[in-house]
């Protein structure tokens, strides 16, 4: 279910756009880390080689690393598909000195769309450039907690088809979900980190009165990590659904060969005896002697049958 992206030529790179240019704040957005105009934003900035490295390789936890004049953070986003049952994780890395703030990110990105968008259609405008992180991080964050009904959905769906008809293929769905579900903890926490650092920060770049819509981000990413450890709970709900089913199937299955045994035994048994080569023998000479046994042997059935049901074994 989980699986991170990295580069490949499928991706339709835009290039280095301007998202806002106005005074007081300039907004770049690069989504080709490869591409030389990271190198060129480098230079024009300054930003540390440690610090473009970490923009063109892997997908790594949130952070954020405080440079001269200026600050590095990696966010962590998120996206979830049903068919396949996969989490697919992705970063954002941005600079924010004091007057610019700059995006990369590898192809599209969600939120830096949704942010634009509503930049271009008047529903929000930023000044500055801690305005423009907290715009970016509250979008993505924002986006946890519809991934989470996703997986909450897959959940009960998988709940209901294990009471139904639990087979192999549930069972690896569950697994699926447990390890991207794993994953994503890991970047719902890191997430949160990040968001206790911003809160408390104290740079210049970070002004004081943002500390507080920080804070109301944080409270969203406790949350979705709450309900991350709610659906850990349910997929071990699942799991142990799982196995019980099993359990039952293979003792409901043990449960008729052993009435289906102990039925034949006495019916063994009877046919056994009369299978000796004796001369003389009980009803061995009566034309009617066959129909004698076979209605004991029913009797016998029966009997025990009822027993079952009364004892109810069965």
């Amino acid at each position: 279910m989980s699986e991170t992206l990295t580069p490949t030529t499928a991706t339709a790179a835009l290039g280095l756009r301007t998202i806002i240019d106005a005074p007081g704040l300039l907004w770049l957005d690069l989504d080709d880390p490869m591409s030389k105009s990271l190198d060129e934003l480098g230079e024009r900035y300054g930003f540390h080689e440690l610090a473009i490295e970490d923009c063109r390789h892997g997908i790594q936890p949130a952070k954020i690393d405080y440079y001269n004049g200026y600050n590095f953070i990696i966010i962590n986003t998120t996206h979830y598909t049903d068919h396949p049952c996969e989490m697919t994780l992705r970063e954002i890395d941005v600079f924010i000195g004091p007057d610019y703030i700059v995006t990369v990110h590898f192809g599209a990105s969600a939120a830096v769309l949704d942010v634009e968008h509503r930049i271009v259609s008047g529903a929000k405008t930023l000044s500055h450039p801690d305005e423009v992180l907290h715009s970016v991080i509250d979008t993505v964050v924002d986006r946890y907690l519809p991934t989470l009904d996703s997986v909450g959905d897959t959940i009960d769906r998988v709940e209901d088809d294990l009471l139904i008809h639990p087979d192999v293929a549930l069972l690896e769905t569950i697994f699926d979900l447990k390890r991207g579900m794993l994953q994503f903890r890991r970047a719902v926490a890191s997430q949160r980190e990040l968001l206790n650092v911003l809160i408390r920060d104290s740079s210049p770049l970070i002004r004081n009165e943002m500390h507080i819509y920080f804070r109301d981000v944080y409270d969203h990413a406790v949350r979705a990590m709450d309900l991350v450890e709610t659906y850990r709970d349910l997929m071990g709900g699942a799991l142990d659904i799982y196995l019980t089913q099993m359990a039952n199937r293979t003792n409901e299955i043990v449960k008729a060969l052993t009435i289906l045994a102990t039925i034949m035994l006495p019916l063994t048994l009877v046919t056994g005896y009369y299978g000796m080569n004796f001369e003389y023998f009980p009803l061995l000479k009566d034309p009617n002697g066959i129909w004698y046994v076979t209605a004991g042997l029913l009797a016998i059935v029966v009997s025990m049958l009822g027993y079952f049901k009364y004892k109810k074994w069965i």
